[in-house]
């Protein structure tokens, strides 16, 4: 799907039919704004009438930022349906008797996008469950699900760190976050910061500084950079912010599910002292557990009202895999939007997904596009779900704050998305007037 790039004549003719398509209310609100009408794209519609209400730039390909990622919930619920789950399966290799496996014990995933902590810690449970008590061999890890590129964290705005930048992977846990915990020593005025899970070999240089007072956010100011395997963390803290948790992305994919299954296996009593080997389920295997994880219907709506990015990137992985045969590969997730579009009789010319979760400077999609796909989505047979992904006006995930003393609170179910060039809402209003 090439990049549509608007030419200097049609930018000539979208800077001639500037504001004059738009009502005065929003010509007012721009210029106060210092928008300029060039800049802006509308598409409006009452879903009883034969046609929009309001157009503007509609068929200029934007980006979408993350409501690019109804795009993706929507090809998912359509090629997958609701009620889809994923699988984490573990293996054995080698033999077990009397509770002990003499040999490596292997964890393959599917690509869950919410193997949170607690999902992983009952999965371990269950094994206890089966008897095993200790494991004299090694930890492999089997991501073999997703064939992806060299991933670089720092790509998109040199915050590899920070959540919202982590990276997909076939065996995910808790969104590749490590929990910080943070805190206040007024003994020592200090602040303490441990992670869980533990990470072998970090070294973590605590340069946090210990404030008095409330908790507000400039006392809350934590900064971390990494180098290798050192791990600077700088800012102010205040007593009054408690014990809090900070999530970051510190480890690799792999060596993060390794560190937590060390430490929540002995936790829970067992007795593990292997190493983390990355390798593939072979011939001779023994499956001896299978996770089976939330369903889509429920998960999406995590990724549309908190706007979670790694877990849309997961979704549009696996449809793609589901669709087309695994291994999971980019194109294959775009083939399988395109063709979902294509029976849904939306015009695909123009959109530019790279990893369909809107955290992109080169996705596209017009205000038309959404709209239409908006359209179609209201007439099917998922249309509950679906808008129930949606953050609820006023009441829950990224609209929570917005309109909360308002008559318009709990009228809406609108997904936005925020870069630094871009901003956009799209979804479902239900008028004053009831329409």
């Amino acid at each position: 799907m090439p990049l549509a790039v608007p030419q200097p004549a049609e930018l000539t003719l979208i800077r001639q039919q500037a504001v004059q398509d738009l009502p005065a209310e929003i010509q007012a609100m721009i210029k106060a704004s210092h928008i300029p009408a060039e800049n802006l794209s509308v598409y409006i519609r009452d879903l009883n009438a034969n046609g929009p209400m309001v157009v503007h730039n509609e068929n200029v390909a934007r980006n979408p930022a993350s409501t690019m990622k109804l795009v993706t919930t929507w090809t998912a619920l359509k090629l997958l349906s609701p009620s889809f789950t994923w699988k984490t399966e573990v293996w054995g290799r080698g033999t077990f008797k009397d509770g002990v496996l003499n040999g490596d014990l292997i964890l393959k995933g599917y690509g869950d996008p919410f193997l949170t902590e607690e999902y992983f810690w009952q999965l371990l449970h269950n094994l206890r469950l089966k008897g095993f008590k200790e494991i004299r061999g090694n930890l492999i890890i089997d991501n073999s699900y997703f064939d992806l590129p060299v991933q670089d964290g720092a790509a998109f705005d040199g915050q590899p760190s920070r959540v919202y930048n982590a990276l997909p992977s076939a065996l995910m846990y808790n969104f590749q976050a490590t929990r910080l915990l943070f805190e206040p020593d007024e003994t020592q005025q200090k602040v303490s910061i441990t992670p869980f899970p533990q990470i072998a070999g970090l070294q973590l240089d605590n340069r946090m500084k210990l404030t008095q007072g409330n908790c507000q956010k400039q006392h809350y100011t934590p900064s971390f950079s990494q180098t290798g395997n050192q791990f600077v963390a700088t800012g102010t803290y205040a007593t009054g912010c408690g014990k809090n948790f900070v999530l970051r992305v510190i480890s690799t994919p792999e060596q993060h599910v390794f560190n937590a299954f060390r430490d929540i296996w002995q936790s829970q009593g067992g007795v593990f002292n292997g190493q983390l080997i990355v390798g593939h389920v072979q011939a001779g295997d023994v499956l001896v557990h299978t996770h089976e994880s939330l369903t889509l219907g429920e998960q999406i709506r995590f990724i549309n009202k908190w706007s979670n990015n790694v877990m849309a990137r997961q979704v549009f992985l696996t449809t793609g895999a589901q669709k087309f045969g695994e291994p999971a590969t980019l194109d294959k997730g775009r083939m399988a939007v395109a063709e979902v579009l294509q029976k849904a009789g939306i015009d695909y010319k123009g959109m530019v997904m790279e990893n369909g979760s809107g955290l992109s400077r080169v996705e596209r999609v017009s205000a038309h596009q959404l709209g239409l796909l908006l359209e179609a989505a209201w007439r099917d047979p998922y249309m509950p779900e679906f808008m129930a992904s949606m953050p609820l006006l006023g009441e829950d995930g990224t609209l929570a704050r917005r309109f909360k003393d308002d008559d318009l609170r709990g009228r809406s179910h609108m997904k936005t998305g925020t870069l630094n060039d871009a901003t956009a809402i799209a979804g479902y209003m239900l008028t004053r007037s009831g329409k």
